[in-house]
């Protein structure tokens, strides 16, 4: 039968395979490997999304996301091929934003999360996606060759933003604006 626990990790250390040695659970590697997740986890909720290209978006996400948590704790320099390629998805994101921005009014106050449980979601998955993106910025500092993935987190928090406001529209549902008393 096979064992899910190992007990290796019970004094706060950890096994990483990518860099072979043990590190603290409380490095920052840690910090954004676990948000890493819990932006994964929070975008599989747009699985059950009535709207299919927003089932879509999030599920190629998704795959993303665990790419590049694998990318970012390599010990080695990111080729320029590969470096190349995410510029690639980066602009592929700003496709599908503009795909989802055309189809929405434009917005000219601060707004309340709110409405379909699918835009909820995307926000929800939006909030978590700056703060990794924030965690990154720490993170890469001084690994200037990791820099698109700040850049990808960047566009990621704007599509999901964008993808909350189409899901209202498409669903019947009215954006919830904030006014200022």
């Amino acid at each position: 039968m096979f064992k899910m626990y190992t007990r290796n990790g019970d004094f706060g250390q950890t096994f990483l395979p990518k860099i072979n040695r043990k590190i603290s659970k409380s490095d920052l590697i840690f910090d954004v490997l676990g948000t890493f997740d819990e932006l994964g986890v929070s975008l599989g909720f747009l699985h059950t999304a009535r709207l299919p290209d927003v089932r879509k978006t999030s599920q190629e996400v998704q795959k993303d996301l665990l790419n590049l948590g694998s990318l970012i704790i390599s010990p080695e320099k990111i080729p320029g091929e590969k470096i190349k390629y995410w510029e690639g998805r980066i602009k592929e994101l700003e496709e599908v934003i503009d795909y989802f921005g055309s189809q929405i009014d434009p917005l000219k106050n601060f707004l309340l999360v709110g409405g379909c449980r699918e835009s909820s979601f995307s926000h929800l998955s939006r909030v978590i996606c700056r703060r990794l993106e924030r965690l990154v910025v720490n993170y890469v500092k001084h690994k200037k060759d990791r820099v698109f993935v700040v850049k990808y987190l960047n566009r990621l928090s704007d599509l999901l933003f964008t993808m909350a406001r189409y899901s209202n529209k498409k669903l019947g549902f009215k954006d919830i604006i904030w006014e200022n008393k």
